[in-house]
């Protein structure tokens, strides 16, 4: 099931199969697949990339990135998947969290690019 009303990059909301909503059909499809498999998974777990902080006596937020899915094998984490749906292209801040992300936990983050005629995905490293 789909809902009206799309974010700034035109996504439906859509419902997995266990009956959460995932931000886009793509995540949704993703999430199924992850379900099916039987793979421990997070959606939308945040890190930390960056500590608060004040310069100049102004302060600074921390910096979070909230990858899609982060997949676990037992208590470890052993990938990070950021979905995206047909040829959407990952933005020049998208890609600067990753980066930072990579470079602080010393894990790559995979792009899932979902193919919406085949129903299939395509992996790439970030």
């Amino acid at each position: 099931m789909t809902w009206r009303g799309n974010n700034k990059y035109n996504a439906k909301k859509t419902e997995t199969a266990d009956g959460k909503i995932a931000d886009s059909m793509a995540e949704a499809a993703y999430y199924n697949q992850l379900l099916r498999q039987g793979v421990r998974f997070t959606y939308h777990q945040s890190f930390e990339i960056l500590h608060s902080f004040t310069l100049n006596r102004k302060q600074y937020s921390k910096r979070v990135y909230t990858p899609d899915f982060c997949i676990y094998e037992g208590d470890n984490l052993a990938k990070v998947v950021d979905v995206k749906g047909g040829t959407a292209t990952m933005t020049d801040s998208a890609s600067l969290r990753i980066a930072i992300f990579m470079r602080r936990y010393g894990l790559p983050v995979t792009v899932a690019r979902y193919d919406y005629k085949t129903g299939l995905f395509s992996e790439e490293q970030a």
